[in-house]
């Protein structure tokens, strides 16, 4: 059933917030090494030498860097384990969308 135009521009008309913040998360996720950051967080929960060990994209303060950005953005929370300080994504949503992205773009191995 297709939408009528004053329908679809009453949407419009209210989505200012929508646009925001998913141009906000799209603009975070168009730097490669907050991507993989992002996606290796997609898998669970992990500390700053994990996320260099395993994305291997260059110094920790590098990797320090774009998890502070990321953590200002209101994408990551962080909490204190020890000596150690763990990240995760703040929003479940995210994981999910990052998931489909992995899922749709992937390339398919013969």
């Amino acid at each position: 059933m297709s939408r009528s135009l004053e329908e679809i521009k009453q949407r419009f008309a209210n989505n200012e917030e929508v646009c925001r913040r998913v141009i906000g998360i799209f603009s975070l996720m168009s730097n490669k090494t907050r991507f993989r950051i992002l996606c290796m967080l997609a898998e669970g929960d992990f500390c700053v030498n994990e996320i260099v060990d395993t994305i291997q994209m260059g110094k920790v303060s590098n990797i320090s860097q774009q998890l502070r950005i990321l953590t200002l953005a209101g994408v990551l929370e962080k909490r204190r384990e020890k000596q150690h300080i763990i990240y995760r994504l703040s929003e479940p949503k995210l994981a999910m969308l990052i998931k489909y992205l992995e899922t749709e773009f992937a390339e398919e191995t013969v």
